[in-house]
Parts: structure tokens; C-alpha cells; sequence
């Protein structure tokens, strides 16, 4: 799963592509004042993740996603739905107002997934 900035890096990346550090720095801007040696070691971390590819061509890295953006969506929902819910089925239930009991402790542990 991204982070929020890597998240806000691939969502510059899936607006456009092939990119450079210094357009995902001008078009992440608005929201997040990084500097250019942030936004590079990001990318460089989700190239080495396998979430971009990238070619060098007169001394600068070009970066297109190497996932699409539905893939990632549906696995945050994914874990988001076994996080808090356990499985679809009980968010379905939950959605239509049945009660769904809160998760037991197991061995006395508290589970911190979340946490």
C-alpha cells in the first residue's frame, strides 16, 4: 500500500507520463512544498518497489507507472475492508444496518494493525 505522498507522487505520474522528478515536484506543489531531492529519493524508492519504471535519456530520468491506478485503488479498499470489517460480507452487513460484533481479542492480544 502508498503512503499519502507516494500516492500524491503516482497520481502526478498517472496524469501524465513519461515524467520527470522536477514535473511531479511542480505538479504535486500546490499541496506539498518538497524539495527536488525529496521527490527524487520517493520516486527512486517506488522504481525500486516496482510502482514505476523509468528510462534515462540525455542525463534524466523519465518515469511511467509500471501499475495502474484501478490495481492500487482496489487493493486499499481491499485492505481497508479487511482491516475494519474482516471480509465484504460484513460490510454488506454493516451497509444494511445488522450489527456486526467487534473483533474478538486474540489470546488477550490487542490486534495493532491499525495502530
Amino acid at each position: 500500500m502508498l503512503t499519502p505522498l507516494e500516492l500524491d507522487i503516482m497520481k502526478a505520474v498517472w496524469g501524465g507520463s513519461p515524467i520527470t522528478v522536477r514535473t511531479v515536484q511542480e505538479a504535486i506543489r500546490p499541496g506539498r512544498n518538497l524539495t527536488y531531492t525529496t521527490v527524487m529519493t520517493i520516486m527512486d524508492r517506488l522504481y525500486h518497489k516496482r510502482f514505476l519504471k523509468r528510462t534515462l535519456r540525455a542525463r534524466t530520468h523519465y518515469y511511467e507507472p509500471e501499475i495502474d491506478y484501478t490495481t492500487v485503488r482496489e487493493e486499499a479498499i481491499e485492505t481497508l475492508i479487511r482491516s475494519f470489517f474482516g471480509s465484504k460480507e460484513n460490510l454488506q452487513d454493516f451497509l444494511n444496518g445488522i450489527r456486526i460484533a467487534a473483533p474478538s481479542k486474540r489470546n488477550g492480544a490487542l490486534d495493532e494493525t491499525l495502530l
